[in-house]
């Protein structure tokens, strides 16, 4: 298991997205902006975008130091949810953008990032459950894979 996880599967299916979405930010601005009276949505724009940042940092710095000693991470932005840097850039820095820039394709990406984790995710926790265990296990049991502070759903097993 690599240090990028299914990172890069997630980024190539998502960077269409991003790329449509940036296109038609610059080169069509009157069929990506949101309505004009929804200016007041700005603050909260700056809002999610700085706490997505510190969330994506916070987790990045975590990961560098955790995996480098073959640990399972699960404090900090980790004890939020299992992927917080995706989690960060789906549900705060892309839809903060968003409301800065008063344009809605960047929510369109957000799905598409959101989509690609859920898609591609589950190879990588099937590593972590083999490399860690029970740990990972309890882990997964206690903190949802994608959304901040969601209890997982529990499967049941007959």
């Amino acid at each position: 298991m690599n240090i990028v996880g299914q990172g890069g599967k997630i980024i190539l299916f998502a960077l269409p997205s991003l790329i449509t979405a940036v296109y038609l930010h610059r080169r069509f601005p009157f069929i990506a902006a949101l309505p004009a009276g929804l200016s007041f949505i700005r603050p909260a724009g700056y809002v999610l975008l700085l706490s997505g940042l510190a969330l994506w940092a916070t987790a990045l710095i975590q990961l560098l130091s955790g995996f480098s000693r073959g640990q399972l991470i699960t404090t900090g932005a980790y004890r939020l949810v299992r992927n917080p840097l995706y989690s960060s850039a789906t549900f705060f820095i892309l839809p903060g953008v968003a409301f800065l820039t008063l344009t809605w394709v960047y929510f369109i990406v957000s799905a598409f990032l959101y989509t690609g984790v859920m898609i591609f995710i589950g190879q990588e926790e099937r590593q972590l459950a083999a490399a860690f265990g029970q740990e990972y296990g309890e882990y997964s049991a206690r903190v949802h894979r994608l959304i901040p502070l969601k209890r997982p759903t529990k499967i049941k097993v007959n």
